[in-house]
């Protein structure tokens, strides 16, 4: 029995060790994703997904490589 109390008691200890090292971040301390909207069809993705487009020195996101050339066709 003493045994079996020991051996809790360093399993719990293990525990929070552990927890102390590897903290986990909450939901609330995650960063925010930045999303931004294709200027093609108005679809709004995360930023570090779309596809970067400088048009005239101006940079665009897109959601895929097909929406951005629609849209560089539309542009003239």
């Amino acid at each position: 029995m003493v045994r079996l109390v020991l051996l809790g008691i360093v399993v719990v200890v293990l525990v929070l060790i552990a927890r102390a090292i590897f903290p986990e971040k909450s939901s609330a301390e995650q960063e925010p994703t930045e999303m931004v909207m294709d200027p093609n069809n108005g679809v709004y993705i995360p930023k570090s997904e779309a596809v970067k487009k400088s048009i005239n020195g101006q940079d665009y996101y897109f959601s895929s490589e097909q929406s951005a050339a629609e849209f560089i066709h539309k542009q003239g």
